[in-house]
């Protein structure tokens, strides 16, 4: 995988263990070292994005560390889609692994209420609504090209509701239709972005977003693929295509890293 820091020669950090393999220690060693601290956000972005490729794949490792979801906080051992994204972005703010620990509790939760109920448990809920996050994807092409689709989130089609949150959101999402992504669409994203797979079936069990990664360089997502059974690297039109294996989509749409 070849991506603008490797061109810009910080490869450096490739002599840092895997993040999955990592100490605390080692981890605030890397956030500590003055290079880190020189590179941009999108450099330091693709660099973590790297250090996780092969982490290991496992649904729903992230909780509040107590019931309904004794799961970590937050970790860098296990990782799926959306774990992924969001451990990413909590290293982006942090110096330390305590830290990053904190800066979860901002990007998880509504409000910062360590709670299941506060949780950002949807994609589409947590680009649209948190700080952290903001949605690019008419920065790449014209908005007459997106297509526009409303789903009440958390509703299913029988009107009961998917997950036990007592609550329930209605949003019109704009994503690019997968037709219309070329190369020269995503040549136009910042050189590190997130990326969002929309499946319009989702809607009837209310939902849209049915996967997320990193896109690196324009044409390579980084995604933790529970095909793979890893954090893995693939060309991004290939995947959208169903082409590595993975699930069709009827679009994308795209993130910035706050």
């Amino acid at each position: 995988m070849i991506s603008f820091v490797s061109l810009l020669g910080a490869a450096w950090f490739l002599a840092y263990a895997p993040l999955d393999q990592a100490t605390p220690a080692d981890v605030d060693s890397l956030l500590a070292d003055p290079r880190w601290r020189a590179l941009s956000q999108g450099e330091r972005l693709d660099a973590l994005t790297r250090l996780r490729i092969g982490t290991p794949y496992e649904l729903g490792c992230l909780g509040e560390e107590k019931p309904p979801d004794a799961d970590p906080l937050f970790r860098l051992d296990r990782a799926d889609c959306t774990v992924f994204v969001l451990t990413q972005a909590a290293l982006l703010r942090a110096g330390s692994v305590e830290e990053a620990r904190q800066a979860m509790i901002d990007l998880h939760y509504r409000g910062g209420q360590v709670d299941y109920r506060h949780r950002y448990h949807f994609t589409t809920d947590r680009i649209l609504s948190s700080p952290s996050f903001e949605e690019i994807t008419a920065e790449a092409v014209p908005e007459s090209l997106l297509h526009a689709v409303a789903v009440v989130l958390n509703r299913t089609a029988e009107g009961k509701e998917l997950l036990p949150l007592s609550w329930e959101r209605a949003v019109v999402v704009r994503y690019l239709p997968a037709g219309l992504l070329t190369e020269e669409v995503l040549r136009r994203l910042p050189p590190a972005c997130g990326v969002a797979f929309v499946r319009e079936e989702n809607g009837a069990r209310g939902f849209l977003v049915s996967h997320e990664g990193i896109l690196l360089g324009g044409l390579t997502l980084v995604h933790a693929s529970s095909r793979a059974g890893e954090v893995a690297a693939v060309p991004l039109l290939e995947h959208v295509r169903g082409g590595d294996g993975g699930s069709s989509c009827d679009g994308v749409l795209f993130f910035r890293f706050r």
